[in-house]
């Protein structure tokens, strides 16, 4: 039961199930699938995060584009890469997280937004007994936030957030990125804000030719980084942030004043404060 009174139960009634507001046809991968396979689904159809199903339709597992930086030379799993003959075709069951955790179809919304607050996730597959039918994302419950709140992006950006710089090489910035899980770096230079790295970008880098993996990629930030980056003030309004997040459709925004990074905030940090 979801007890305690939050500004998202001013906007929706949260005890409806959380499949009111799930996709109604989730983008998935079979276990079969080839890394080549999903990197086009994930960049073709800009998902971060990918169900991953067997030939009956019951969910296995879980890949996410930090685990396709990690297989390519960001991290560990590049070693079982490595052996595999098939390179890019080898299937992806090698290289996803097993026992997905999920979310039943009867949670109530108000529930998944206290499980996405406890747990720290920012997607779940929402399954009955074990067949897949939605998924449900941190960005789902945020993006139903309709009005001003009367909350700052100042109070609630994470501050000091960790930066690369235009100089790092490509393989420096997938380490940084597997190491800390991160599905975004500001790029700075003399704390001025120069630009922004998702994984999606380096995927994107390397699905071009950029290299055969990335463990020997010296290429500068600078070459691949989006420069011209969706920035918020720290006096809006989270409202502002959501609708500017909405329109752009990106899921985090530096926090900028007089083009000096100030912080970042993200759809994580805006659900911690109304949920």
């Amino acid at each position: 039961m979801h007890a305690r009174k939050t500004i998202l139960d001013e906007i929706v009634d949260t005890e409806r199930p959380v499949t009111c507001i799930c996709p109604e046809s989730p983008v998935v991968c079979r276990k079969d699938s080839s890394i080549k396979d999903v990197l086009k689904i994930m960049l073709g159809k800009k998902y971060r995060k990918l169900p991953v199903l067997d030939k009956s339709g019951r969910l296995k597992g879980v890949i996410t584009s930090v685990d396709m930086l990690n297989l390519l030379g960001g991290g560990e799993k590049y070693r079982t890469f490595r052996r595999c003959r098939e390179s890019l075709r080898a299937k992806i069951e090698k290289f996803m997280t097993d026992r997905a955790a999920t979310i039943e179809p009867k949670t109530s919304i108000g529930e998944a937004a206290d499980v996405f607050r406890k747990e720290g996730r920012g997607f779940y597959p929402v399954a009955d007994s074990g067949r897949i039918v939605s998924v449900v994302s941190e960005w789902d419950i945020v993006k139903l936030l309709k009005k001003p709140t009367g909350i700052k992006v100042y109070e609630v950006m994470s501050e000091r957030p960790i930066v690369a710089r235009g100089d790092y090489t490509v393989y420096d910035t997938a380490k940084m990125i597997c190491r800390g899980g991160f599905r975004r770096l500001p790029v700075v230079e003399n704390g001025i804000l120069t630009g922004i790295v998702t994984p999606t970008d380096i995927l994107n880098h390397f699905i071009r030719g950029g290299s055969k993996n990335l463990l020997h990629d010296a290429t500068p930030l600078e070459m691949i980084m989006k420069k011209n980056v969706v920035t918020v003030s720290p006096d809006e309004d989270i409202f502002s942030a959501v609708k500017t997040m909405k329109g752009r459709r990106v899921g985090g925004m530096p926090v900028v004043e007089d083009e000096e990074l100030l912080g970042i905030i993200t759809e994580r940090d805006i659900l911690d404060v109304i949920a």
